[in-house]
């Protein structure tokens, strides 16, 4: 994926939360409390937190994600993801950092968590997702070989 259709795909932060929550959420956000699907709602002023009416908790949609606790924007992270997948050679941590202006340290940590992640079963929907938008397909051989 180019820069320019990276910026046209995600030209905010709220748009890189939203594709985000339909990836996450394919059949509609639910409380991870109690169930409720319909009594949902945004806090104000924080796009990744939500409240359910019904059980009256708060929860982040990035919970059980390599983005739970991070403070650096979405949009870094899809950055970060795009070049780790379309780059031939992968995208160093002191490349990253250039390019997107963060910290060594973060681009280090994102780019650790992200080869983690693509370990992850659970996780690998996203990364199809991502790396389906840059015109790229991952494909796995799980054939298992007798020794």
């Amino acid at each position: 994926m180019l820069y320019k259709d990276f910026e046209e795909f995600f030209p905010n932060d709220a748009a890189a939360i939203a594709y985000f929550i339909n990836i996450q959420y394919p059949d509609g956000m639910v409380c991870p409390h109690c169930g409720e699907k319909h009594l949902l709602y945004q806090e104000l002023g924080k796009p990744k937190h939500y409240a359910c009416k019904r059980c009256n908790n708060h929860f982040s949609v990035m919970r059980g994600t390599i983005f739970e606790n991070s403070s650096t924007s979405m949009r870094m992270w899809f950055y970060a993801i795009n070049a780790k997948l379309n780059g031939k050679k992968g995208i160093s941590g002191r490349q990253l950092q250039r390019e997107t202006g963060v910290t060594y340290k973060c681009a280090w940590r994102m780019l650790k968590l992200i080869r983690t992640a693509m370990g992850y079963e659970q996780e690998r929907k996203m990364f199809e997702a991502i790396a389906e938008i840059g015109e790229m397909y991952w494909v796995e051989n799980h054939q298992k070989t007798k020794t």
